[in-house]
């Protein structure tokens, strides 16, 4: 786990003595992020959102001294990617113990009822946070299977050996909690080379539609465009059609280099993927959300690029996710 509170320059208040003149005397110069724990102004001004929840989540975890980081902070903390950008930060108690009063529940915080094992805590870097297993787990049964699969893509991107397999037997078996079946379909649907949490909800999205029309969905999918030439777009259906994802950072001017620069970049791709004879679909978050007419933009375009496209699929199969490793 990474060094969050060194990172982001947390400072815990409390460890701060009478000779620490500078930093009494330059209160002005910190946000507080809880009652104990400071940061910087310069330095979080300059954060991204995921980075600001990040730090919430390290900074409540420095201040609970029972209690345990779990859900969707916990993730942060592991590195795992999140759905959802809500700042709360969830909290479990170990073997049954309970939260006082909801009246004494700091801002941002909120206490689980819930069984956690000591086995099911792990601590690092002054913070106590729930495992990978149960921090999974804990995603996908209380906030839904999309959620969890956005986190349990991430977790098996980032660590290859959590196979389905695996997950089924860290998440599921010898336990009884409400939401299983939650987890379990989320365990299910899961791939092991995700590009995004973007493409994920796609992904989530295309096989729940069940669109006519659809036999195979393949996801990091290689198109080869001359002798040494090949992309991995990212999703591609029925062997044809393109869909590719932007995410809310490709265009930000930062992360991927000027706005111009990409924007080229992904026109002369594009170029290239089309003179394959593919069909290609940008999409953003925006086209994943539903509109006002009830339809998701993504899934009407799909629908619609299959029914025109002159090439047939062969009948009688099934859909099916390309999956080469479970």
């Amino acid at each position: 786990m990474e060094n969050w509170p060194r990172k982001f320059g947390l400072v815990e208040r409390r460890k701060k003595t009478q000779a620490d003149q500078e930093f009494w005397r330059n209160q002005d110069r910190y946000y507080r992020v809880t009652s104990e724990i400071l940061v910087a102004k310069q330095s979080y001004d300059g954060l991204l959102t995921w980075e600001r929840r990040t730090a919430v989540a390290a900074a409540v975890g420095l201040t609970v001294d029972r209690a345990v980081v779990a859900g969707r902070a916990a993730a942060r903390l592991w590195g795992i990617d999140v759905l959802s950008e809500d700042r709360t930060v969830e909290l479990l108690h170990t073997d049954g113990k309970q939260a006082g009063s909801r009246r004494t529940w700091p801002p941002n915080v909120l206490y689980r009822r819930g069984n956690l094992h000591a086995a099911e805590v792990y601590e690092e870097h002054g913070m106590r946070v729930t495992t990978i297993p149960r921090t999974l787990r804990e995603i996908a049964a209380r906030h839904g299977v999309l959620e969890g699969l956005v986190s349990i893509d991430s977790a098996r991107t980032k660590w290859p050996e959590l196979t389905r397999e695996t997950l089924t037997e860290k998440l599921l078996e010898g336990v009884r909690f409400a939401g299983k079946a939650r987890v379990r379909e989320a365990i299910e649907l899961s791939e092991p080379n995700s590009g995004s949490p973007l493409e994920t909800k796609a992904r989530y999205l295309i096989r729940k539609a069940d669109l006519p029309g659809i036999e195979t969905v393949e996801i990091q999918a290689r198109i080869d465009t001359g002798p040494d030439e090949y992309f991995l777009v990212d999703i591609l259906i029925n062997g044809w059609l393109v869909i590719e994802l932007d995410g809310r950072f490709k265009l930000d001017g930062t992360t991927f280099g000027s706005t111009d620069a990409v924007l080229r970049g992904e026109r002369a791709r594009e170029v290239a993927i089309q003179n394959t004879g593919k069909m290609v679909i940008r999409s953003g978050w925006e086209h994943l959300e539903t509109s006002e007419d009830g339809q998701i933009p993504l899934l009407v375009r799909i629908e619609a690029a299959l029914r025109s496209h002159p090439v047939q699929t062969p009948r009688g199969q099934t859909m099916r996710t390309v999956d080469k490793t479970a």
